[in-house]
């Protein structure tokens, strides 16, 4: 292709993903879909007019519940706080204002204040007997509740109150209600706390009744092994048992050390002989009561023999008794002490025997601890079966007691603050019915009109066609509502017959724009397509061509589209032959085929004959060569081709090509079509060089094709006058 490379499109700014928030774009979504809104506006003031005319006066009477915070009540002679389980927190009291708007708590009422035969509220409800049968309670509470009930119950913010309003045509009714209402929920909650009482009751009765039998059996069981193992307690069995390891074990101690001593004894016994003093010495011997004795008396007459020696001479009477009683004493001591001696051996045999029967009293005693510990698993699970078992029928029966005491308390968490003593006009919803209808139906349009027009696949600004092509719009066409004019040869073209109009303009700015983009001259051939059919590209190459002539350019018109060619009857009112097949055939001469128009230097080439093969006749090497051959006679070539989407007939005009022009037409062309037809030219090595925006809004639609307001009124009146042709074709 011949055309300018795409990095240098001077569009390259527009092509981004975002766009700045505008409200004028919104406001406009809103006056396009005017219709709509008006339709739901009116809408609104026909619901506004029905409620106004369903509404009837109405008397309101109003009764409050106080909740308390907290109460106190005497238990076991101390005075303590209590504070009501029931309502801790703002969603226990939305419970009670949700019981108090349901249909149970109706129909409580209703069976109370026996509503279902009461004349003031059978009139109230406007009930027909003869329709629909006598009204029951189940009937009449469905009246009460609800939306448009009679009876609402509301939370009071920041207060520990509830409002029950009723609101009715008959003053005296709405008292009734609303008192009634206040009377039967505390009548409930102090139906449901004494039925909360009895049960608790005879539950904590029968649960004493189980645990204390339960008990009872740990106890027989406990006592089963006391009296099993002899013992009172495990305790006082494990302290017997250790008991005698302990004492065993001194006896064996003290008899080991006597035995210890007597063998020492015996052994200096051996190694001294019969040294009296030495033998005397030994503890085995001191020891002996009667050798203790002896020595004893010994000592005496030692000391009396003393004496007497400082008192008598030697030979004294009284000295020499002394002295033969102290060798008679002293001969028989060492006889003792023989005598002792001997009986050693003895004693240590009788220490041995003591011994060993001390061991195996002390073995037997520590195998009874071991099987004392070993039954301590059994006697620990029953102690603690049965301290458990006790804790808790100790507890119940404190619970029970209680309950038994507060079952006669009367105070309730929730009272009645404030009494219905008479029902005051409600206030007209008139101006609430008007306000809702058409805010109502204002929001309801508007919300329409966005929607529709999210749900719209197809582009309708030049900011739309950017972002979502990202190429650049050369023009933006508006619409014009006359039908189109065929025939007179061009010359009824909105670009000939309106040369000031804002059609005109359009076309010279797609003109212009088209210039400068590579230079003045540089592109000569352009091609017309679109993406789908219907968007206007006929339309737009004839006033293209157009003012191309009107700039004293020798211009051709070729129509390509050889499946449904159009601009021979566009400018003649007929398909004129032959035409650009029957060149490509080589039956005739371009200068044959080619039609002079009413427009100076524009000439048309038409598609004649429909071919039955276009896309090889497209692609045969002919059409180059009449492509160069007509860029020599004119001086601008405008080839109508056929929609890309639908055929891939503009693809094989690429190489002959400078410049192509993608038509999009506003609210119609889907965007999707459009990008994926921008995809396709560029992969056939023509991309668009440009978008022309097609039929685009006149006045406020102007303002959707550029984003400024100004540019839908600029020449309005005076200069510009009205165009004449659709530019749909």
């Amino acid at each position: 292709m011949k055309g300018a490379s795409q990095s240098n499109d001077p569009f390259a700014s527009l092509q981004e993903n975002s766009e700045p928030f505008d409200w004028r774009h919104y406001l406009h979504i809103v006056l396009e879909k005017w219709w709509i809104v008006c339709l739901c506006l009116l809408l609104g003031g026909i619901l506004s007019a029905f409620l106004i005319s369903r509404e009837q006066a109405l008397y309101a009477a109003r009764s409050v519940l106080f909740i308390e915070q907290q109460r106190e009540q005497v238990l076991d002679g101390r005075v303590q706080a209590v504070r009501d389980d029931a309502i801790r927190s703002i969603d226990m009291i939305n419970t009670v204002v949700e019981t108090l708007n349901s249909y149970p708590m109706a129909e409580r009422v209703a069976k109370r204040l026996e509503l279902a035969s009461d004349p003031a509220f059978v009139a109230a409800v406007e009930w027909n007997k003869e329709e629909k049968g006598e009204l029951t309670n189940g009937a009449a509470a469905g009246f009460l509740v609800g939306k448009g009930g009679f009876v609402a119950a509301a939370y009071r913010e920041m207060t520990r109150l509830i409002d029950i309003i009723a609101r009715t045509p008959d003053p005296a009714l709405s008292t009734k209600l609303a008192n009634g209402y206040a009377d039967e929920y505390l009548r409930m909650m102090l139906e449901q706390t004494t039925e909360a009482t009895k049960s608790a009751s005879q539950f904590l009765v029968e649960e004493a009744a189980r645990l204390g039998a339960k008990m009872r059996l740990a106890e027989e069981a406990m006592q089963s092994f006391r009296e099993r193992e002899r013992a009172s307690s495990l305790e006082t069995m494990l302290a017997e048992a250790q008991a005698t390891i302990d004492q065993t074990t001194v006896e064996i101690q003290q008899t080991e050390a006597f035995i210890r001593q007597l063998d020492a004894d015996l052994a200096v016994v051996s190694s001294y002989g019969g040294d009296m003093q030495q033998l005397l010495r030994l503890p085995s011997v001191s020891s002996d009561p009667r050798v203790a004795s002896m020595n004893a008396q010994v000592e005496a007459l030692e000391r009396e023999l003393d004496e007497m020696g400082r008192r008598y001479r030697e030979g004294h009477p009284a000295h020499t008794a002394t002295k033969t009683r102290l060798e008679i004493l002293r001969g028989n001591i060492s006889g003792l002490v023989q005598e002792v001696i001997g009986q050693l051996e003895a004693r240590r045999s009788q220490a041995e025997s003591h011994l060993e029967r001390l061991r195996e009293k002390r073995a037997e005693a520590e195998k009874r601890l071991l099987e004392i510990t070993g039954k301590s698993v059994e006697y620990n699970t029953l102690a603690r079966n049965l301290e458990t078992d006790r804790a808790l029928y100790d507890s119940v029966l404190a619970r029970l007691k209680e309950v038994d005491l507060t079952s006669g308390l009367t105070a309730q968490s929730i009272t009645i603050q404030e009494r219905a003593l008479g029902a005051g006009p409600v206030p007209s919803q008139t101006i609430k019915f008007i306000v809702l209808g058409v805010v109502g139906g204002l929001a309801a349009g508007i919300g329409l009109a966005f929607g529709l027009n999210y749900l719209d696949p197809s582009l309708r600004t030049v900011d739309q066609v950017e972002q979502r092509t990202g190429v650049g719009t050369v023009a933006a066409v508006p619409r014009i509502k006359a039908k189109p004019v065929q025939g007179g040869g061009g010359a009824m073209l909105p670009a000939v017959v309106d040369r000031r109009g804002v059609v005109a303009e359009a076309f010279r700015t797609m003109r212009a724009t088209l210039a400068i983009i590579s230079g003045r001259d540089k592109h000569r051939v352009f091609l017309i397509t679109s993406a789908i059919p219907g968007e206007g590209k006929t339309f737009t190459s004839s006033n293209f061509a157009a003012t191309l002539a009107q700039q004293d350019f020798r211009t051709l018109l070729i129509d390509a589209d050889l499946r449904k060619p159009s601009v021979s009857k566009l400018f003649f009112n007929e398909n004129r032959k032959p035409g650009l097949s029957e060149v490509l055939l080589g039956n005739c001469t371009p200068e044959e085929a080619i039609i002079p128009t009413k427009i100076d230097k524009l000439w048309i080439l038409p598609a004649g004959g429909i071919a039955p093969n276009p896309s090889e006749l497209l692609a045969h090497g002919k059409l180059g060569e009449l492509i160069d051959r007509l860029k020599g006679q004119y001086d601008r070539l405008v080839i109508d081709s056929s929609p890309v989407l639908a055929v891939r007939d503009p693809l094989l005009l690429a190489p002959f090509v400078d410049a192509s022009c993608l038509i999009v037409r506003a609210g119609y062309s889907p965007s999707k079509a459009s990008v994926q037809a921008v995809r396709l030219l560029a992969e056939g090595n023509v991309p668009a060089t440009g978008i022309v925006l097609n039929a685009v809004r006149q006045g406020s639609g102007a303002y959707y094709a550029y984003s400024y307001r100004t540019y839908g009124t600029y020449g309005s009146k005076g200069v510009y006058g009205a165009a004449s042709m659709d530019p749909t074709v």
